[in-house]
């Protein structure tokens, strides 16, 4: 029957309702569109999230041995001690010498210290080995308890070591095996690197006294130690591509005395007894590191081989020098590696020291 009981017409065994009820071909080819669209933006969405996601694990990864030598170096510089003490001088300002022949007689009371805290420019501390320096190093005595005989020492967490700090730019060639050496299978690599000098207990130097008439043995007891000097140098490298270290010893904010160290240089054992710097140590010191990744390091040696990269050399050049510059002077040297296409990163902070007992 053409006609079903409703009054409906029947076309093919389907009533013209349900005929019309169905899905057609461009119906079905908009909606396969959206979903095709909708599919494709959310697999563009997953790889710029897993972009994102792997671009930030690889810096992450490019800098976690940075911020370990970063932080190690900080907590390490926090423990600086001089263990000040008063002490006679005489009227032309000079202390009691149990070696001098001179009458000695006291005139008044002073700081005093057989310990050291130093840091400024790496040229004035760090001896000419024919490599190549960047910012600034410090050493300081600290009570960190390291020693390679434990048998005598052992028991003694608290004992002294020196320290210091600061950037060189070498060569692993000392570490490669021996029977590696001259194989193309593996070559010799040029980088910045924050070196650690680290004396034990057993072989502290600080305590050496200055021989008569001498104005530099008061620095021996690091200088002597560090290459090219002949002495066993107790210095490892802590991590590769930092290209600067930046140490700026500072008063609380607060404070109204004038600046301790406008040019970053800061010598307990210089000036006068009665100057404020005198056998104190700083307050405070804003600890600047500039590091950056691997791929960066390796495409600059590419051109630069034993030389040191001049994007880096460049962006330093004529920075740090005056402490009321170091935020301009960080912002420029970032500015300049973005402009290298360099990847870095900046670990900037400041600690206390807790050895420090500041005064007038």
């Amino acid at each position: 029957m053409p006609w079903n009981s409703k009054g409906h017409y029947r076309r093919g065994g389907m009533t013209k309702r349900a005929a019309q009820a169905g899905v057609t071909l461009v119906e079905l080819m908009v909606t396969m569109s959206v979903l095709v669209f909708i599919m494709a933006m959310l697999l563009a969405l997953t790889n710029q999230t897993s972009r994102l996601w792997k671009g930030t694990t690889a810096k992450i990864e490019a800098f976690q041995n940075a911020r370990a030598a970063y932080h190690s170096m900080t907590q390490r510089l926090s423990q600086a001690t001089l263990n000040t003490h008063l002490d006679y001088y005489d009227a032309t300002n000079n202390i009691r010498d149990p070696y001098s022949a001179t009458p000695f007689t006291p005139s008044y009371y002073a700081r005093n210290s057989e310990l050291h805290f130093t840091t400024g420019p790496v040229a004035t501390l760090v001896p000419n080995n024919g490599l190549t320096h960047t910012g600034h190093s410090v050493f300081f005595v600290a009570p960190l308890g390291l020693t390679t005989t434990t048998a005598d020492f052992g028991g003694l967490p608290r004992a002294l070591n020196a320290c210091g700090y600061y950037v060189e730019f070498n060569t692993d060639a000392t570490a490669i095996p021996p029977f590696l050496v001259g194989q193309s299978v593996i070559q010799p690599r040029w980088r910045f690197r924050l070196m650690e000098f680290l004396q034990p207990t057993e072989q502290l130097q600080i305590y050496k006294l200055p021989i008569s008439g001498s104005t530099t043995d008061y620095q021996r007891w690091f200088t002597d130690f560090l290459p090219p000097n002949s002495m066993a140098a107790p210095v490892r490298v802590v991590a590769e591509n930092i290209v600067a270290l930046i140490i700026a010893p500072q008063l609380p904010p607060d404070s109204t005395e004038a600046a301790i160290a406008p040019d970053f240089s800061y010598d307990t054992r210089e000036g006068l007894p009665k100057d404020p710097n005198h056998h104190q140590l700083p307050p405070l010191l804003r600890v600047v590191l500039i590091a950056i990744d691997e791929p960066s390091a390796v495409r600059l040696s590419q051109n630069a081989g034993t030389t040191p990269p001049t994007a880096i050399t460049s962006a330093l050049s004529g920075r740090f020098a005056t402490a009321n510059q170091l935020d301009a002077d960080i912002a420029t040297v970032s500015q300049a590696l973005v402009d290298a296409r360099i990847t870095f990163r900046v670990f900037d902070t400041t600690i206390a020291l807790r050895g420090a007992k500041w005064s007038q």
